[in-house]
């Protein structure tokens, strides 16, 4: 993903952030959804996407809940309101909440050491070891690199062993000095959360949220997706939407494996904007769930942010959740994305209100171009005022997926297939294995022997392709020794990597 998310920052940086608002006449703040159904019918198409499922709650009532679209292009199926989707990093708010159940209780507390809860942890430098909150851990202020380091899951480690890698995991920056968006920070959130209450993190999501807030269609691993009324991933192939495989990171499921649908997440929308209550039970407290709201690290904008968030709104990490000023409100918000899926979850609290969009469709702004008008909207403002912008991000992401471009006159790689054939090591990925696949070589990375393509790009540099609708091929390099066999690879995505001393 290193690729993805390098070419989408300087594109959306460049398209979207720094444009002028549109001045606009006001629109009618009593009613947030007036004219949002006929919208999101016409964005569906705008924006390729085959289904949605969205929810608005306002003054302690869901005032819009319904389903758009298809479950799946190749099926028939409409999407309704209890159709089940993944929603990929969304789950974070999850584990947030499920977390704070544990502060509530006295078991965990936010800025306390997570040695203390979870002492097997070891980071990659004593500092890290020693200091690491759980606050760190939620607000995105380990510290790790940005976007990486997720890999682990796929490859096939349990979790304690991936809890094991993350002391070879070398940080970016130091602790609580930049925010970097990090998935494994939030698996270890989920792991510290468990050990304290002495569940495991699904448990706790399951019996501390799901439960009493009666999201009884929601769960915790992609194993709810095989439901018949579950939606299907999609993707876009040469301009055409087609059906892939979901992603399934269930091991490192805290940051993104959760399902759930529109009807359930307004109910978890009720709970935040009612002050932790739900149906008279109090789920978490009060001041819990300002805790959640208030900011504990600033961000830069990054690509992830469209319209209206701009260098003007700013941009924040609360406790599973960001957040960023517009239009003299504090919006709070988390968004997701996974191989065919993009979610979006906001919450706008002193107007009491909010909206949940989930998309079958990665690569798309459809979620983004919902939340603005609904905002906009809402807070009086010209609903269409940033739908230009957004649609022009929204064509750049289709773009994403190229892969790097060969150059015209390609080098030759002097050496042989073979001399490539091998097992490699680095320490916190562990050991992928090179083999000859007929006339190709082909990478099985991990215990899950997890498949990657390996083919010739330019001298000695291949490309490395892992299976999934958002994956781009990463260049590779090759160091070959003395022998003329390769004794170590250089991959953009994951770094170094040696030949297994008994393989030489």
């Amino acid at each position: 993903m290193t690729l993805v998310r390098r070419f989408a920052l300087i594109i959306l940086l460049t398209l979207a952030f720094l444009l002028p608002r549109q001045s606009a006449p006001a629109a009618s703040e009593t009613d947030p959804i007036a004219n949002l159904d006929a919208f999101i019918t016409k964005a569906l198409k705008e924006y390729q996407v085959p289904g949605a499922a969205v929810a608005v709650v306002q003054n302690g009532k869901t005032v819009l809940l319904k389903g758009y679209g298809v479950r799946d292009v190749a099926k028939s199926g409409a999407v309704d309101e209890n159709t089940i989707f993944q929603l990929a990093s969304v789950t974070k708010t999850l584990t947030a909440a499920a977390a704070a159940t544990v502060v509530d209780e006295g078991k965990l507390d936010w800025d306390t050491p997570i040695f203390n809860y979870l002492p097997e942890f070891v980071g990659y430098d004593p500092y890290m070891t020693r200091f690491m909150t759980e606050r760190d851990l939620l607000a995105q202020r380990t510290g790790w690199p940005a976007y990486t380091g997720d890999a682990l899951d796929s490859f096939g480690y349990d979790r304690a062993e991936i809890l094991r890698r993350l002391r070879f995991f070398k940080p970016r920056y130091s602790l609580r000095e930049v925010a970097q968006y990090s998935n494994p920070g939030f698996f270890v959130a989920g792991e510290v959360a468990a050990a304290a209450s002495q569940h495991s993190w699904n448990d706790l999501v399951e019996t501390r949220l799901f439960k009493p807030l009666e999201m009884s269609r929601s769960g915790t691993r992609t194993r709810d997706l095989q439901n018949a009324n579950a939606t299907a991933a999609h993707a876009l192939a040469d301009g055409k939407v087609v059906v892939v495989e979901p992603t399934k990171l269930d091991t490192t499921g805290a940051a993104s494996s959760a399902t759930s649908t529109a009807a359930d997440m307004s109910k978890l929308m009720l709970m935040f904007l009612n002050k932790g209550a739900y149906n008279g039970k109090q789920i978490l407290k009060p001041e819990t769930v300002d805790e959640i709201f208030k900011r504990s690290m600033v961000n830069k904008i990054d690509f992830s942010d469209l319209p209206p968030i701009s260098d003007k709104t700013g941009f924040y990490y609360g406790l599973g959740v960001g957040s960023y000023d517009y239009a003299g409100h504090q919006i709070i918000e988390k968004g997701g994305a996974l191989a065919g899926v993009r979610t979006i979850l906001v919450l706008v609290p002193d107007k009491n209100a909010g909206i949940v969009v989930l998309a079958n469709l990665n690569l798309t702004a459809f979620p983004e171009a919902v939340r603005a008008y609904f905002l906009n909207q809402l807070l009086g403002l010209d609903p269409e005022a940033d739908q230009k912008a957004i649609s022009e991000v929204n064509q750049q992401l289709k773009k994403l997926l190229t892969p790097p471009a060969a150059p015209k006159n390609p080098g030759k790689f002097n050496g042989t297939l073979q001399s490539l054939v091998g097992t490699y090591e680095n320490d916190y990925y562990g050991h992928c294995e090179i083999v000859q696949d007929g006339d190709a070589l082909k990478v099985e990375c991990g215990p899950a022997k997890y498949p990657a393509t390996l083919k010739h790009w330019n001298n000695g540099a291949f490309l490395m392709q892992f299976p999934g609708a958002t994956q781009v091929p990463s260049v590779t390099t090759f160091m070959i020794g003395e022998d003329g066999r390769a004794d170590g690879f250089a991959n953009e995505a994951f770094g170094i990597f040696t030949l297994a001393q008994e393989k030489k």
